[in-house]
């Protein structure tokens, strides 16, 4: 019998990236979602295109909602989506030609192409990249980071063709607000580990970062989409050692250890 594939994603309020998202991979056995509370529809909108919805609302950050969505699924190899992530039809053609068995290779790297509005993206920080998602049974979890989470893959890993189009800016005004909830969930990270914010870093980082990706790694070449991401990738580099900073200004109001 051929080998089973589910997908799996976690959702909160992505009705508007669902459908194209899932109707590039309906031609899974299974397709799972865990949604963390939408009040947009995305429940109902994943479930008239055959999706099995779970709703945990409890949340406790990316990873750990990750895992308990792959906890659920069943199947034996494992797609792991986000909502603004299209899998192109060359991409699905692989991934249905290496699925048809279970193999020796225990996953598959995927060719993830980042878009910021309708533009694709190059160059800079956000510049085509491998991503491991899809694996078999038993051969990968999810990391338990708050944000940024990765799949992580035991056993030999190879690459598919295709690509992965990952919608990750609808606006800079998105941007600005995913940045924001990033930064704070890293600081508090951080500040649980007992890190400190330091001046130099303070001074430093934002620059760093602005000359890392405009020039290192080539985002000048972008033109004015590439200036803006920079730009605001640097913000976002200052914005977690700023948060931190505020956490430790807090702490001492209060008069809270937080060695």
């Amino acid at each position: 019998m051929r080998p089973s594939l589910a997908v799996v994603l976690i959702t909160r309020d992505a009705a508007h990236l669902l459908e194209r998202t899932l109707t590039a991979v309906s031609w899974a056995d299974s397709i799972l979602v865990v949604d963390s509370g939408s009040t947009d529809g995305t429940r109902e909108i994943a479930e008239k295109l055959g999706a099995r919805v779970v709703l945990q609302s409890e949340w406790k950050g990316y990873g750990h909602q990750k895992s308990y969505a792959l906890s659920l699924a069943e199947g034996d190899w494992f797609l792991v989506l986000d909502a603004d992530e299209v899998v192109d039809p060359e991409l699905a053609s692989e991934i249905r030609r290496v699925t048809e068995t279970r193999g020796e290779v225990s996953g598959y790297s995927i060719h993830r192409v980042n878009f910021f509005a309708c533009d694709r993206v190059r160059f800079g920080h956000s510049r085509p990249s491998y991503v491991d998602r899809l694996f078999q049974k038993g051969k990968g979890r999810i990391s338990e980071h708050r944000v940024h989470e990765r799949v992580l893959i035991e056993g030999p890993v190879d690459r598919l063709k295709g690509e992965l189009c990952h919608y990750t800016s609808e606006s800079i005004a998105h941007r600005v607000r995913k940045n924001d909830e990033y930064a704070a969930l890293a600081a508090e990270d951080w500040f649980r580990e007992g890190r400190r914010a330091s001046l130099v870093q303070l001074l430093l980082v934002g620059p760093l970062s602005l000359f890392r990706d405009l020039i290192l790694k080539g985002g000048i070449l972008e033109g004015k989409t590439g200036v803006v991401l920079a730009t605001l990738g640097a913000f976002y580099s200052f914005s977690k050692h700023a948060k931190l900073w505020e956490l430790e200004r807090q702490a001492f109001a209060r008069k809270e250890p937080y060695e």
